[in-house]
């Protein structure tokens, strides 16, 4: 009995045109990020610029060692050396290409100009060996100075940009090419023979286009694995940025959540959980916002909520959504907690010593001085994916939530900065946090809840 698995892919000449085609596409077409995404890259590739220039440096100090080492290996029929000359001029072009990179980067022009200049000196390299020895042309065939070419090509790789790759290959090609062409035109005898070529100075001509074929496809490559890195660095980095402004918007506890998982966020989706909910509402912000222009009324409540977001996220809070002038936190609702009513308590008292600092600035300034009522209740509710379509919302339903809010408004009625339900004070005090009510109401019948409330006020 055969067994096919009609899932694996054929490889056809359709499937291998697709994969080139995707390859092509990722050079050819590159990913356009967003402007602030595209400015980190741009960080990145100015820093890489910096790693290549001084690599370059030390390529050139571990050159004139090797240089210095072999320097008696063949007598110098020349007055004037060319080595040290392309030595040192390779050394002043990579000085001024780090001088370039430290002072901000280069420009595309000076990009592809520096890779020009490097393969070229290299090749000037090459060329000058057996002409200051007093050597026939051919004796560069066999040197292994041309395997720096890789090296000068792979630095390119480090900017993500693969037509800089793709240029510093052609030029490494268009100059090997020159330099065995001259060692032809120097009088190197043509030979097909492999041993003869090895142990002669003579030309293989087969050899020659397997290092230029070598170079060529070695090029290519690393354009095409750069061109796909910097299409997958742009997409990555724009979804990471997309998700680090979703948290904004639906929390950061939330985006976790949503970005965990698997299938993706249905409208229904939701678990059960035992939580703390908390009201924060301010007091006096319509009196203190009469008259104010739009930008300064939308100023007060950022000044408001810069003084309490730290709190409450310092707390374990996850802040649920923002209601004008109001915040719905939970505590265990996103994250599961064993320390919910712990954490809600601790976190209020919190919140309302910052307020009391907050009114003191502000009295200082002679500004209207605010204030704020919070509530706390707790009990099973659900946390999960509410809404229809491309519209979802992470939020906790259940009783807590509604005794919450109603607990909230019964604050002004008991003049009570925290008020919270008896319930969860004593679960917060088997928990680890014990607080000291300043007065405790039973039995208060609060305006939309059935059955009365045993409360407890703590400021």
């Amino acid at each position: 009995m055969t067994i096919s698995d009609s899932r694996q892919p054929s490889i056809s000449p359709r499937n291998i045109y697709r994969i080139l085609d995707d390859g092509w596409s990722s050079i050819a077409a590159p990913v356009s990020p967003p402007p602030r995404i595209k400015a980190s890259v741009d960080e990145y590739e100015r820093q890489s610029e910096r790693i290549t220039s001084w690599f370059q440096l030390a390529g050139v100090a571990l050159f004139a060692v090797l240089y210095a080492a072999t320097y008696a290996a063949f007598d110098v029929h020349r007055s004037i050396e060319p080595t040290p000359v392309a030595l040192s001029v390779y050394g002043a072009v990579t000085l001024w290409r780090l001088r370039l990179s430290c002072r901000g980067g280069l420009n595309l022009w000076q990009q592809y100009a520096s890779a020009a200049i490097d393969v070229g000196l290299l090749c000037a390299l090459i060329w000058s060996f057996p002409m200051q020895y007093g050597e026939p042309a051919a004796l560069y065939l066999k040197a292994p100075t041309l395997l720096y070419v890789y090296i000068l090509i792979a630095l390119r790789a480090l900017r993500f940009d693969a037509a800089l790759v793709l240029f510093t290959g052609a030029v490494a090609v268009l100059g090997w090419s020159a330099l065995v062409l001259h060692a032809a035109a120097d009088g190197a005898p043509l030979t097909g023979d492999y041993r003869i070529y090895m142990t002669s100075l003579s030309l293989l001509p087969g050899a020659e286009l397997e290092k230029i074929g070598a170079i060529a496809a070695c090029t290519g490559i690393l354009a095409l694995s750069v061109g796909r890195a910097r299409a997958l660095l742009f997409k990555t980095a724009t979804e990471e940025a997309a998700a680090a402004d979703l948290s904004k918007f639906v929390g950061r506890d939330a985006a976790s959540l949503i970005r965990a998982s698997r299938e993706g966020v249905k409208a229904g989706d939701g678990e059960t959980r035992r939580a703390a909910i908390m009201f924060i509402d301010l007091r006096g912000f319509t009196p203190a916002t009469r008259g104010l222009p739009p930008h300064a009324v939308i100023g007060l409540l950022k000044e408001y909520q810069a003084r309490l977001l730290p709190v409450i996220e310092a707390g374990g809070g996850s802040i649920d959504k923002f209601l004008g002038d109001g915040i719905l936190v939970s505590f265990g609702a996103a994250r599961p907690s064993q320390q919910e009513c712990a954490d809600a308590i601790r976190t209020a008292i919190a919140a309302s010593g910052e307020v009391i600092r907050w009114k003191d600035d502000r009295a200082q300034r002679g500004e209207p001085v605010l204030d704020v009522g919070i509530a706390i209740a707790s009990g099973d509710l659900v946390y999960g994916a509410v809404g229809f379509g491309d519209r979802l919302e992470y939020t906790v339903i259940g009783d807590a939530v509604n005794l919450a809010a109603k607990l909230e408004k019964y604050a002004k009625v008991a003049r009570a900065r925290i008020i919270v339900t008896t319930e969860t004070l004593t679960r917060a005090e088997a928990q680890g946090f014990a607080a000291t009510p300043q007065r405790r109401l039973g039995a208060v019948a609060v305006d939309g809840v059935g059955e009365a409330v045993d409360l407890a006020v703590l400021g």
